[in-house]
C-alpha cells in the first residue's frame, strides 16, 4: 500500500447511522417501521444506480422521498405530507456511529479528511454540523456536484481533485460493498468497513484492508 495523504468516507452507513432513525419510523410506523426501513434503505441505492443508467438525474434528497414512497406503498401504508416532511428532515440530522467523533479528531491530527457521498452537500453539511464534526473535514464532497451517482468513476475522481492528491495515496472507507468494488476499480486504496453480516462482492475489485472496526484505521 503507498503512503497514506489522506481518507476519504462514505457517509450513510459508514459514518451516520442510517438506522438512527428507528424512533422517528416506529412513531409513525409502529411494527411496519423495521420494515419499512429496510426497504428504503434498499431502494434508495438502487433508484440512483437506474436514475444513473436512465441518465435521469434527480438530487439525493429527491431519490430518498421517491424511495421513502415506494417502501409505503410496498408494504401498504399511507405517507402524508407531514411525516413525509419529518422523517426527510430527520435524514439531515442522522446521529454518526458513537466511534466516529473521536476518531475523526485523531486522524485529522495527521491526514487529510474527506466525505465523499451520493448526497446533496446540504445533506452531507447539516449532518456534520449536527453531529460536530465539521471541522474535522479538509473537503465535504457531493457527487451532486457533477450530478452522477457512484459508483461511476467521475465521482471518485472528485476525491483526486478535492484533496489534490495522486489516488493511490488516498485510502478510501465504506462499509458498503459496491461501493467499496467502485472505488478499487478507479484505483484508490479501498477498505471495507464490515458492519453486519455483509460479504465483498464477487467482481473481482478487492479492497486492500478489511476494518472490523472503524478504529482500525488508527492503525495505518
Amino acid at each position: 500500500m503507498s503512503t497514506v495523504k489522506a481518507i476519504v468516507f462514505d457517509a450513510y452507513g459508514t459514518l451516520f447511522d442510517v438506522f438512527s432513525l428507528d424512533q422517528r419510523l416506529a412513531h409513525h410506523f409502529g411494527d411496519k417501521a423495521d420494515e419499512i426501513n429496510q426497504i428504503w434503505r434498499r431502494k434508495q441505492l438502487e433508484y440512483t444506480w437506474l436514475r444513473s443508467l436512465m441518465r435521469q438525474y434527480v438530487p439525493f434528497s429527491e431519490v430518498t422521498a421517491e424511495a421513502l414512497l415506494y417502501a409505503c406503498n410496498q408494504v401498504e401504508v399511507a405517507l402524508n405530507d407531514a411525516v413525509k416532511e419529518d422523517l426527510m428532515q430527520q435524514y439531515f440530522n442522522l446521529a454518526t456511529f458513537a466511534e466516529v467523533p473521536d476518531l475523526l479528531q485523531q486522524l485529522a491530527q495527521k491526514y487529510k479528511l474527506a466525505i465523499l457521498s451520493n448526497a446533496n452537500l446540504a445533506m452531507l453539511e447539516a449532518g456534520a454540523q449536527h453531529n460536530q464534526i465539521t471541522d474535522c473535514f479538509t473537503k465535504i464532497l457531493s457527487a451532486d456536484t457533477i450530478q452522477h451517482y457512484k459508483p461511476t468513476p467521475e465521482v471518485y475522481q472528485l476525491a483526486v481533485d478535492g484533496l489534490a492528491a495522486p489516488k493511490e495515496h488516498i485510502v478510501f472507507v465504506s462499509s458498503n460493498t459496491w461501493d467499496v468494488a467502485g472505488a478499487s476499480a478507479f484505483g484508490l486504496q479501498a477498505m471495507w468497513l464490515k458492519r453486519g453480516n455483509k460479504v465483498l462482492e464477487t467482481l473481482g475489485f478487492e479492497p486492500v484492508k478489511v476494518l472490523d472496526k472503524l478504529d482500525d484505521l488508527l492503525n495505518l
